[in-house]
């Protein structure tokens, strides 16, 4: 290969990376506010006990359908299930 063909598929890859990179950081963001968003909904809701059963029932669904992505979601649904008061529900009697 020649040198300007070289660097044209170098430059086609940066261009395909920085793509990407960009991609990434609106998928964070979105993920940041929605977060956010959930976060004060769930914050003021009368039946987080509740909430809190279906989200960990929806939680083992997608684990369990998703395993590559499991361990990922394992620190996000650790600070979900604080939100939601986990630990802090009440006991049956």
């Amino acid at each position: 290969m020649e040198d300007k063909e070289l660097k044209e598929m170098l430059d086609v890859h940066t261009q395909s990376i920085q793509g990407l990179v960009e991609n990434q950081m609106m998928l964070a963001a979105q993920v940041q506010v929605l977060q956010a968003a959930l976060a004060t909904m769930l914050l003021h809701h009368s039946d987080r006990a509740t909430l809190l059963r279906t989200f960990k029932g929806y939680m083992k669904i997608s684990k369990e359908s998703t395993p590559q992505l499991s361990r990922h979601m394992e620190a996000l649904e650790g600070g979900m299930l604080a939100l939601l008061g986990q630990g802090t529900e009440p006991t049956k009697g």
